[in-house]
């Protein structure tokens, strides 16, 4: 059975509590992980993932900046004020600047949430990188929206895009192509959020034209629901690509209104050519639960936790490829659903099967009415058609074909 490190801590799990879109999630997310006997605090054992906080050595500005701007985290902790009569007007103005407002207000913990947040992320990923785990899971990472400079889409710390960059400075490549020089390894980052993984894109874009006859050394690939008034707006790099397109390797797998799990088993194929070809010594996996049945914010999603194509499905699939996996959260707005997927996915990755009970804890009570841990899809017609389907498979044949000729050469 593979090593699985859960990064876990009363602040992390304080800070996360704290974020306007999810407040009290992150107790829900542990506690019921916790009152599943899924988690085992000091060494591994079988069928339990061993329990560690983030390394507080990574919990630094420092840290941040490696990716975000110096102003951008310097505004983090200067803006985050709980001030009653409100920012003044320079203050605000940065505030705006910097994308705190609306659907990313600061509040008082705001600083502390992104060290904490990223701190785990990079945590995960070093584990993976120095060989010391198999399979990472942080629940409370998987910020794909934030921006280099800018808060967005309730999102305020590219906790993915550092974990990612840890890796490709850090990890190490296989062996599997004899090289002159030392290969340099490779990041398959899957999105399965209902929502366009924009942040995590834009951060890894590699046109072919900046290509030096090697691969980049991360692939992004993003599957999500599109429409012209779903966050984030629809771009060129989130629409489907062409055969042609100068990104083959910043890939999207745009769906239509209330994906099931029937779509995402039918599209899965064409996931597995890009992971085929690419040949990645990692796999960041974001599993957002907005795309849930219910959810307030992704309202558009008709996914579930069980059956072929749920979402335990799909971290089952990318499980079995062996290749160093650090899970990580994302959306996911209605708390005790979003606790139920990534139960399930957590004990998925363990090994364990833990029955359909909500076992008795402290948040009991927000499983009612059913008390059970799996979430069903819901009555609304999928209207991702078969003809629409097989378009995608066709296109992403083509373009697994480009990948390897690249990888290859």
């Amino acid at each position: 059975m593979p090593t699985v490190a859960y990064i876990w801590s009363p602040t992390l799990q304080k800070a996360a509590d704290a974020l306007p879109a999810n407040l009290n999630r992150s107790s829900l997310v542990h506690g019921l992980a916790q009152s599943l006997d899924l988690l085992q605090v000091g060494v591994a054992e079988p069928l339990r993932a061993v329990l560690l906080p983030p390394d507080p050595s990574l919990a630094t500005a420092e840290e941040l900046k490696r990716y975000h701007s110096p102003a951008y985290v310097g505004s983090e902790g200067s803006d985050a004020s709980d001030s009653s009569d409100g920012p003044p007007p320079t203050k605000r103005l940065r505030s705006e600047k910097h994308g705190f407002e609306h659907d990313c207000p600061a509040f008082p913990l705001l600083h502390e949430y992104s060290l904490q947040v990223a701190a785990a992320t990079l945590t995960a990923c070093r584990l993976l990188a120095r060989g010391q785990a198999d399979i990472t899971i942080n629940w409370d990472g998987g910020r794909h929206h934030a921006l280099r400079s800018r808060a967005s889409g309730f999102c305020y710390v590219a906790d993915i895009v550092l974990g990612i960059m840890l890796l490709t400075r850090e990890g190490k490549a296989g062996p599997e192509i004899p090289r002159i020089r030392p290969l340099r390894p490779r990041v398959l980052y899957l999105d399965f959020d209902l929502h366009y993984g924009d942040g995590v894109a834009l951060a890894f874009h590699s046109p072919t034209s900046q290509l030096k006859a090697k691969p980049p050394q991360v692939l992004t690939l993003s599957v999500h629901h599109s429409a012209p008034a779903f966050f984030p707006p629809p771009s060129p790099l989130s629409l489907l690509p062409s055969a042609t397109t100068t990104s083959p390797f910043t890939l999207s797998i745009p769906l239509l209104a209330y994906p099931s799990r029937a779509t995402y088993a039918a599209i899965f194929p064409s996931v597995e050519r890009i992971y085929q070809a690419y040949k990645p010594d990692y796999v960041v996996l974001q599993l957002g639960a907005d795309g849930l049945p219910g959810d307030p914010i992704g309202q558009w999603g008709n996914w579930s936790t069980h059956g072929e194509g749920s979402m335990l499905w799909v971290a089952e699939k990318v499980k079995g490829w062996g290749v160093p996996l650090c899970v990580l959260g994302g959306g996911g707005y209605k708390n005790a659903d979003t606790a139920r997927a990534w139960a399930g996915v957590t004990a998925a990755m363990v090994g364990r099967d833990i029955g359909d009970d909500v076992p008795h804890h402290e948040h009991f009570a927000e499983y009612a009415p059913s008390f059970t841990l799996g979430v069903e899809e819901g009555k609304v017609k999928d209207e991702n058609t078969t003809e629409y389907i097989t378009a995608i498979n066709e296109r992403f044949k083509a373009l697994s074909d480009r990948i390897a000729t690249i990888v290859n050469a």
